[in-house]
């Protein structure tokens, strides 16, 4: 048996020999194309997945410490509390410290918590400038980002004189092209919200239970003569006719609900669709030029999560070593109402909010 088939033979015993957790992540490391697994030349083949996981999975069997050095930026919380748990412990290399690995690993999941800190409060500040625009979070845009939570919460509750003064715009300003592309777009959206609405209309229907109709011959009982009446007794203010004329017109939903109530349901979308942004459901959107934008920092907020994240290890430092003397924290974390994020006091008050409380 050559070197080679050893080998291969033992790469594959110690495949055989890996948690499925661990497979699992070497297949997610092959399968990210931001990775360069091998100097390759112009003309050479490029590498399938089994060969980039062969790869990743030979550098882990290799030395644990320099596959999270090469690769260990790539990994995510879960990814990286899996690795800590199933594959950072004994034995040991004599070229790996177990020490080292564990600092890493330390230092991987610090990074992506103050990353994770930096792309909320980015989105937020960009969130805040969309606001001030005003386009993005306009009712059309909205509408046409999520036409079914729109028909939802508001389009069904609208009149006709405000949906035409929502479906408006100026035909004086707007080229031929644009006018045929508007209307195009309305006529599709129209349909859409149309459908919506049927379904949400047959879904009320099927949950509300219907007054059965009254016979055409029925009369009320308060409305008949009782046994002992007088002639001269008050009568009954109810009529005593037939009902074979058309049943009352239905009341719409427009006409139902109060401005006070729709003005609700339409608070509520809006603080829908910005949670929405703020976790990255709005699939047409560039997050990237906002997750990697350091203009949109806010220095005095970093400077505090630093401060933050700085007594957290030092707590978690002295849940390990119990013998030393526990740093006192400064009185500024005493006051955490004064220092609290912005963005934490928006989204604790909009998850208060009754439509996300299911």
């Amino acid at each position: 048996m050559t070197q080679t088939e050893i080998a291969d033979s033992e790469s594959n015993s110690q495949a055989a020999e890996l948690p499925t957790q661990l497979v699992d992540i070497f297949k997610a490391l092959a399968e990210n194309e931001s990775i360069v697994f091998k100097s390759q030349q112009i003309d050479d083949p490029e590498l399938n997945l089994l060969e980039k996981q062969q790869i990743v999975q030979e550098a882990f069997n290799k030395n644990r410490e320099n596959f999270l050095i090469r690769f260990g930026s790539h990994l995510d919380d879960g990814q990286l509390n899996e690795l800590q748990s199933l594959a950072i412990k004994e034995p040991i290399k004599p070229d790996e410290s177990l020490e080292d690995i564990r600092l890493l690993l330390d230092d991987f999941k610090r990074k992506l918590h103050t990353r994770s800190i930096c792309v909320k409060n980015r989105r937020y500040q960009a969130m805040e400038q969309l606001l001030q625009k005003g386009e993005y979070f306009s009712e059309h845009e909205m509408m046409q980002r999520a036409p079914e939570l729109y028909q939802e919460l508001v389009g069904q509750y609208l009149t006709e004189a405000e949906k035409k003064q929502r479906d408006s715009y100026d035909v004086r300003n707007t080229s031929f092209s644009g006018i045929l592309m508007h209307t195009l777009e309305q006529r599709q959206r129209d349909e859409l919200l149309q459908q919506i609405d049927t379904s949400l209309r047959e879904e009320q229907e099927t949950t509300t239970p219907m007054a059965a109709p009254l016979n055409d011959c029925d009369v009320p009982d308060a409305c008949r003569q009782q046994w002992g009446g007088f002639a001269d007794d008050e009568p009954v203010a109810c009529s005593t006719s037939r009902n074979i004329g058309p049943p009352a017109g239905r009341i719409t939903t427009a006409e139902y609900y109060n401005p006070a109530e729709r003005e609700l349901l339409r608070n509520e979308f809006m603080g829908l669709m910005k949670e929405r942004f703020l976790s990255g459901q709005d699939q047409d959107f560039d997050y990237a030029s906002v997750d990697d934008n350091a203009q949109l920092d806010d220095l005095k907020q970093i400077e505090r999560d630093e401060e933050d994240a700085y007594f957290e290890s030092s707590d978690n430092d002295d849940d390990h070593n119990k013998e030393e003397v526990r740093p006192v924290a400064p009185e500024r974390r005493s006051s955490n109402d004064e220092d609290e994020d912005e963005l934490d006091v928006y989204m604790r008050h909009l998850n208060k909010h009754p439509s996300l409380q299911h």
